[in-house]
């Protein structure tokens, strides 16, 4: 949550009739691109803007300082609200990046570098007048004017340059933040419980009076008590999983030895079985080589003895 969220929002100005005459740069200077602890501008290295699970922002160099140790803890109070938070990966640098917050520092130093110094269209060498917030392109007149007709893009929003510090809820908006539709420039810092819905400081004070009113920061206090020990039943069946996927895996392994040693014990048992058919074979043929060979000789003897036989009886008719 940036500095601006711990104070009354833009909008609320306009019902306490109070004009803002600020120069918009200023006003967003103050109420979204510095520190709400120290006071330092944001950048993007030492004083970069992060987001804390309470929903509050502070620059990293805050939370180095308040975390002790340069930044290392397990858990720490939060500089702004004092509420005790988790510090993810024990080191205040795995707090997530106020993407927000970002975005509008990314469009201020490129608005300063714009009346600097040329920035060029995207879709030509023209100079650039105005900034796509989805995209996060820049274009000219003309290919601005382009890119808000154009089907795949007519609705996104292209700011003006001259405009656009003027607007930082639109940078926001363009970003994924949420705002109040009574109060466009309000953004929804409170929840109803009592109405189960999200709020502005304004509605929060004035829609919802007597409400149950809880600030978004407290309401994810108890939505992370309450999923704190489904996280650790998360846990411990995730380490179930895996152990028992590690026996599975063991088991799998075993089974495959096992198959490897009968498929080996198979086919040397197979190899000799045939092996040991080849042989028999071998010893049949001998063998039927054998018995031809001996009934070739007694049949060669029988054939001679039939031809003398017959010879005999042959001389005996020719001398009676």
């Amino acid at each position: 949550m940036c500095a601006a969220i711990l104070q009354f929002p833009p909008g609320f100005a306009d019902y306490s009739k109070n004009k803002d005459i600020r120069a918009p740069e200023l006003r967003l200077k103050e109420e979204y691109l510095t520190c709400g602890v120290c006071g330092h501008a944001y950048d993007f290295n030492k004083y970069a803007p992060r987001q804390l699970p309470c929903g509050d922002t502070a620059c990293l160099d805050c939370l180095r300082q308040f975390a002790g140790r340069n930044g290392k803890a397990e858990e720490m109070y939060c500089p702004v609200c004092d509420r005790s938070i988790v510090v993810p990966g024990g080191h205040v640098c795995c707090f997530l990046p106020n993407s927000g917050t970002l975005k509008i520092l990314e469009v201020f130093k490129l608005v300063e570098a714009h009346k600097k110094e040329v920035v060029p269209c995207i879709g030509c060498d023209e100079r650039s007048e105005a900034r796509c917030l989805e995209c996060q392109e820049n274009y000219c007149e003309e290919h601005a004017h382009f890119h808000s007709i154009v089907s795949a893009t007519k609705h996104h929003t292209v700011v003006k340059f001259t405009d656009i510090l003027a607007e930082p809820q639109k940078i926001l908006r363009a970003n994924g933040a949420q705002f109040c539709s009574k109060h466009p420039n309000s953004a929804l810092e409170a929840v109803c419980t009592t109405c189960n819905a999200l709020a502005c400081l304004v509605c929060a004070i004035t829609e919802h009076k007597g409400h149950h009113v809880k600030e978004i920061g407290a309401t994810m206090d108890t939505i992370q008590n309450r999923i704190n020990p489904l996280l650790q039943t998360v846990k411990q069946n995730e380490y179930d999983i895996k152990q028992n996927y590690k026996m599975a895996q063991d088991v799998d392994k075993d089974m495959n030895v096992t198959f490897q040693r009968s498929k080996r014990d198979l086919n040397i048992g197979f190899m000799g079985a045939a092996r040991g058919s080849r042989d028999r074979q071998i010893e049949l043929f001998h063998k039927v080589e054998d018995i031809q060979k001996q009934n070739q000789i007694v049949l060669k003897k029988q054939v001679g003895y039939e031809k003398d036989k017959i010879g005999f009886s042959l001389r005996g008719l020719e001398f009676p």
